[in-house]
């Protein structure tokens, strides 16, 4: 169930961030050419006349857009905070034990055999054979996990023997067969959540220099060049943020 949830998490953070930048353009696109067309046009207009009108008109499309945009962020940080928490709580829940005790207790029993055997090993090839045989007897992330937790110290007492860069790797590759079947299906796709959400507190709607933004550009003016910041932008437009012009509002929808 918790993986079902985070893959619909990700599908929704996903449809956002690959999506709602292509539908804000297309509707801008769709809804404003003929508004600004009949403005154009209108012959009771001067021309002063029309670009006044056409610049409060985009004005306006720009403050709608702003709105949209703000929300769609807001969803979009809700969505990446409920899945990275999801996450986190996945890569830290206790990996479920077999349901045989006695295979437990075996297990334990050997693990415990071969530590003293790797203690008392005086050749670290047989040495790291011992630990790679034992961890191929056991497929299941609990034992693997399990043995993982005792790695650091079969390293130490390996690397007692003999800590030579080619023992080294022999080593680094058993212990990457023992990681990967400790990391459960739950815990692969929460890293796979974590990496993806990583950039949840600067994501871009818009990427920069992006036929979208293009297209937002034409329709609104300089003023997209906020997209991604639509709270400012709300306030360049509302005079309560000043622009390298001077106040807010200068030229905004040049």
């Amino acid at each position: 169930m918790t993986i079902q949830k985070l893959n619909e998490l990700f599908d929704q953070g996903y449809e956002i961030r690959s999506k709602f930048a292509t539908t804000i353009a297309t509707q801008l696109r769709e809804g404003m050419n003929e508004p600004l067309a009949k403005i154009r046009n209108d012959q009771h207009l001067t021309a002063h006349g029309k670009k006044a009108k056409e610049a409060e008109f985009k004005r306006e499309a720009a403050r709608e857009v702003f709105d949209v945009v703000a929300k769609e962020k807001a969803t979009y940080a809700k969505v990446a905070a409920e899945a990275i928490a999801l996450a986190k709580k996945m890569k830290t829940d206790a990996i479920k034990q077999p349901s045989s005790v006695t295979d437990i207790l075996l297990f334990n029993q050997e693990l415990s055999a071969l530590q003293t055997s790797i203690m008392l090993s005086t050749n670290v090839d047989t040495a790291i054979k011992e630990i790679d045989t034992f961890q191929a007897k056991y497929d299941e992330p609990y034992y693997a996990a399990e043995l993982q937790k005792e790695f650091p110290a079969f390293i130490q007492m390996v690397t007692g023997i003999d800590d030579s860069p080619k023992h080294k790797l022999a080593l680094s590759r058993v212990y990457s067969r023992v990681e990967e079947k400790a990391t459960t299906p739950e815990v692969k796709k929460a890293n796979e959540a974590l990496a993806y959400f990583s950039d949840s507190d600067s994501i871009k709607l818009f990427r920069d220099g992006s036929p979208q933004l293009d297209i937002v550009k034409t329709y609104i003016g300089s003023i997209a060049n906020h997209i991604n910041e639509p709270e400012t932008a709300l306030g360049i437009l509302d005079g309560e943020v000043e622009t390298f012009a001077g106040m807010a509002g200068t030229n905004v929808m040049e």
